[in-house]
């Protein structure tokens, strides 16, 4: 029995991960206690391709709870009606797919705010955020 050895012309794996990245990005959010969304500026590089978002509670969100996930012209793009009772507890955790309802990537061709809405003015919460995306300016 010998081993496949495969041809000299074949692309070598490196090569081929090295053609684009995919990056994380993280972020300690304390949440707006003056109004019912927080905005995390340029969170969105320009040229991502969002995979993912994971939006975990840190600490405790008081008198209400987070239900949507977005960006500031659209804050809903990621999750809309998250639930009560889904991210309020330190702990709570929500990983949300970066395509908005399965239909379309979301190519950012400039710099954007990540939005965090909850239902109502929350007294207290934190929130740690990281995004999994493509950095399509490398391609």
């Amino acid at each position: 029995m010998g081993f496949y050895r495969p041809p000299a012309r074949a692309v070598a794996l490196d090569a081929v991960e090295q053609s684009f990245g995919i990056l994380k990005k993280r972020a300690a959010v304390t949440l707006d206690t003056s109004g019912g969304t927080t905005d995390v500026s340029n969170f969105i590089p320009a040229g991502a391709v969002v995979l993912a978002i994971k939006v975990e509670v840190t600490t405790t969100v008081g008198g209400t709870y987070i239900d949507k996930i977005g960006v500031d012209g659209d804050d809903d793009m990621f999750a809309s009606s998250i639930g009560d009772r889904n991210l309020v507890d330190d702990g709570d955790i929500v990983v949300i797919g970066g395509n908005t309802a399965g239909t379309r990537s979301n190519f950012f061709l400039a710099a954007d705010t990540l939005r965090i809405s909850c239902r109502a003015t929350p007294s207290a919460g934190a929130v740690r955020i990281v995004m999994v995306y493509v950095d399509a300016k490398s391609l």
